[in-house]
């Protein structure tokens, strides 16, 4: 069963004001959410948790919902899944950071001294966001994210 409570209290954070505790999310962290037997899928839900009772605010920028519904349903095979989310996104479930030429342009040079292949226009985007907003950390799986300095937001939780 999907864990739609987790979405929706994603967006509650849209509630509180004069956020400080800023985290920037990642697709992956999306797709363990929606999908049960991603690998990630419960330290998604504990991290989620965590993070929510530490009232840290989730933010995901818009290509990141992007990439997660078109792999759930392109990649995955789960359409009901990928459209689930895409409701909860209609439904302003998300804080969401939509991408400017200032944000693109950073990514594009992150993007450039990116030498696997497993490392994404759209991890850039995600990175370039972290920069931008000044980020405590990335909620996301990929440790590329540790090697440009960033700091994990499961590794908040080991602490």
């Amino acid at each position: 069963m999907f864990p739609l409570t987790m979405i929706i209290m994603l967006g509650e954070d849209k509630k509180r004001t004069k956020m400080t505790k800023i985290i920037i999310g990642d697709a992956d962290s999306l797709i363990g959410l929606a999908y049960k037997d991603d690998s990630n899928h419960g330290k998604t839900q504990q991290i989620t948790k965590w993070l929510l009772s530490k009232n840290y605010q989730i933010i995901y920028p818009n290509t990141a919902i992007i990439e997660a519904v078109t792999t759930l349903k392109r990649a995955l095979n789960l359409a009901d899944k990928s459209h689930l989310i895409n409701t909860q996104y209609q439904q302003d479930a998300f804080q969401v950071e939509y991408i400017n030429a200032e944000i693109m342009k950073r990514a594009s040079q992150i993007f450039e001294k990116a030498v696997s292949k497993k490392n994404t226009l759209f991890d850039s985007v995600v990175a370039a966001t972290a920069e931008k907003l000044k980020a405590d950390a990335i909620f996301s799986f990929d440790t590329w994210y540790k090697k440009l300095g960033f700091t994990l937001a499961e590794d908040f939780v080991k602490n």
